[in-house]
């Protein structure tokens, strides 16, 4: 049965109905005359989204396998994919364990390392949404096990994920003020989700969740928007690297833990809050305070890239993200190892990129052997001559304009 199953593709066919949306906020700012996007930050978001997706199918597999597992050998009832109630009791069974792993994503470090990078951009528009972790999928799943214990089939349980996921798109904007007052009272709204995402004292780990924001209410986590966000995290990543942001958290765990003297000490640090500091010397364990901020005295990253260096970096981030999506739309028609070429070659592609932005100094080679493996992987994929020949050619102009440009990878303020 596992074999032969095909998960639901809600969202890669949602995409395109993501970015018309963005184009609609992006219209919606221009004419209010709000800066609500930043290119660059932007594609930092949509890097990492394009990453969560890619890397997401090596680690699907894990929960997929488990959930049918439990569901086959463990189920107490059992739900037809027919009745429509069972699909509207399992999409709100699917978002109260939604929120209880999301606040504990908030409130147990092991989690929040998989789930920070979603909180990291300093905007807030719709492709922050699409901003997410490209390694949470390894430990999200045990949340969901419940709903296979009561007898959801499978693919009711991944669609109405799936479904939870697409509504949780629209919540990220600032275009959007108020629903009314029972929408309001319900529902999770991008009024509710813009407090979920500020760093303001007040608002932190508040409003979990997804679709309804009753369990907020039920469960003592809700918090009403009553002073101007400000968005991030505490500890600003200040990096646009999709890579680094997906792992520094887990890295910065293991290096305090281990230099933390006491194996109980050492276990605290990866299940106490973010911002737990473990005792030292005659320094008892404490948390860091949380930051007083304001919009105005704000700084956010923003490095500036040289024109040719923005027209550069956005031509071929487009191209990435087109093929990505072409990509993921015939993904079950390539094998295991050319899913991971694939894979391997859009990371160093996205990871160069932003690089390149960033003004780094290892950018220029990094290009370069990317550039390269796209060579190679064309003669691998083996799309005709024709095929071959363009894509070459491509390749032969993007690196001799590469080389051309010696300032690519120069920016006002080279790191």
């Amino acid at each position: 049965m596992f074999e032969n199953f095909v998960p639901p593709p809600f969202v890669t066919y949602a995409i395109p109905g993501f970015f018309v949306l963005i184009g609609l906020e992006v219209a919606y700012g221009a004419w209010k005359q709000r800066l609500l996007y930043r290119l660059t930050d932007s594609i930092a978001d949509l890097s990492t989204g394009i990453l969560s997706q890619l890397w997401g199918l090596f680690q699907k597999g894990i929960g997929l396998f488990a959930y049918f597992y439990v569901y086959e050998h463990f189920r107490v009832f059992e739900f037809a994919l027919n009745n429509p109630w069972a699909w509207v009791l399992c999409i709100i069974g699917q978002d109260f364990c939604y929120y209880w792993f999301h606040r504990l994503a908030h409130e147990v470090n092991i989690l929040w390392a998989g789930h920070v990078i979603h909180h990291h951009s300093e905007e807030y528009n719709l492709v922050v949404a699409l901003r997410q972790t490209g390694l949470g999928g390894i430990i999200s799943w045990v949340f969901y096990v419940p709903l296979a214990v009561l007898g959801f089939h499978p693919w009711m349980y991944l669609a109405s994920g799936q479904i939870n996921l697409i509504y949780q798109f629209w919540v990220h904007t600032k275009a959007v003020d108020k629903i009314g007052k029972w929408g309001e009272f319900f529902l999770s709204t991008p009024s509710h989700h813009r407090v979920h995402h500020a760093i303001n004292p007040i608002y932190i780990d508040r409003n979990h969740g997804g679709i309804f924001i009753i369990w907020d209410r039920l469960f003592g986590t809700f918090q009403e928007e009553t002073e101007p966000c400000v968005y991030g995290t505490v500890k600003p990543l200040r990096s646009f690297n999709p890579v680094y942001a997906n792992v520094h958290y887990y890295w910065e765990l293991i290096v305090q833990a281990f230099q933390t003297k006491g194996i109980w000490n050492k276990i605290c640090v990866f299940w106490k809050r973010p911002g737990w500091v473990p005792p030292k010397g005659d320094e008892p364990a404490h948390y860091l305070p949380i930051p007083n901020v304001s919009p105005e005295t704000f700084a956010k990253y923003d490095p500036e890239p040289s024109s040719e260096v923005r027209r550069y970096t956005t031509a071929w981030f487009v191209g990435v993200l087109l093929i990505s999506f072409a990509f993921l739309l015939f993904v079950t028609k390539f094998t295991l190892l050319s899913q991971i070429l694939f894979a391997l070659w859009v990371t160093l592609s996205l990871t160069s990129i932003n690089g390149m932005i960033e003004g780094k100094s290892w950018a220029s080679s990094l290009e370069i052997t990317r550039l390269l493996f796209g060579f190679l992987l064309l003669g691998y994929f083996g799309l005709g001559w024709i095929s071959y020949a363009v894509g070459i050619s491509f390749l032969m102009m993007a690196g001799f304009h590469f080389y051309k440009n010696q300032t690519l990878h120069l920016t006002k303020a080279n790191i």
